[in-house]
This record gives structure tokens, C-alpha cells and sequence, in this order.
């Protein structure tokens, strides 16, 4: 008969691990979408340093509106992208640091439902001694 102690520390560590394998996935995955909005924000102050440049030169009112219509539009169509990115990369992130708790979650059901027909085995047995 396997000693109960056992099972429940084996059980408990892989508990742990699980938690630690989600922990690090959630880890990376914050990294990466870190790394995205640096990289947005750098290129963002280029873009409006360039757009500045542009707007120095303007010699109309017209020419004024125009180039500053264009700039909002390209900075909304860039804001669409990359929130569909963040979407994308935060729905990866979530999938892969929650597999690992799945499977621990299903793995204490299985030994949940195993240690619930052994009781009411145990239990059926005494009472028909």
C-alpha cells in the first residue's frame, strides 16, 4: 500500500512546480509586452519629433490641418495595431501560464475522486462486517 504521506507530498511539489512554470510563463510574457510598449514609445517620440520638424516648416493654414490630419490618422491606424498585438501576445500569456494550474486542477480531481471511492469503499466494507 503506498504511504499517504508520500502522495501528499508528491503531490504538493507538483503543486509548486505548476505554480513556478505559470509564474515564469506570466514572467516572460510581461517582459514581451513590455519590450512592445518601449519599442511603441521610442518609435512614437521619432515620429512626433519628425512631425514636429514638418509642422515648422508649414508655410498655410491648410497645408497646417492636412499634415496634421495625416499625423492622427497614422497615430490612430499605429494605436489599432499594436492594442490588436498587446490583445494577441496577453491571450498567449494567459494560455501558456494557465495550462500548468490546469493540469494540477485536473490532476486533483482524478486523486480527489480516487481518495473519495477508496473512503466510501473502506467505509462500505466495515459496514458490512
Amino acid at each position: 500500500m503506498e504511504n499517504p504521506y508520500n502522495n501528499f507530498a508528491t503531490f504538493s511539489q507538483d503543486n509548486i512546480d505548476a505554480f513556478v512554470r505559470a509564474n515564469a510563463a506570466f514572467t516572460r510574457g510581461f517582459e514581451q509586452i513590455s519590450k512592445n510598449f518601449v519599442a511603441l514609445a521610442t518609435r512614437s517620440l521619432e515620429e512626433a519629433v519628425e512631425a514636429g520638424k514638418r509642422f515648422s516648416a508649414v508655410k498655410s493654414v491648410p497645408e497646417a490641418i492636412e499634415l496634421q490630419t495625416k499625423f492622427v490618422q497614422e497615430s490612430f491606424e499605429t494605436l489599432i495595431a499594436e492594442a490588436k498585438k498587446v490583445q494577441d501576445l496577453s491571450a498567449s500569456i494567459v494560455k501558456e501560464a494557465s495550462a500548468p494550474l490546469t493540469e494540477r486542477f485536473k490532476a486533483a480531481v482524478v486523486t480527489g475522486a480516487a481518495v473519495a471511492s477508496t473512503t466510501v469503499s473502506a467505509s462500505s466494507t466495515k459496514k458490512a462486517a
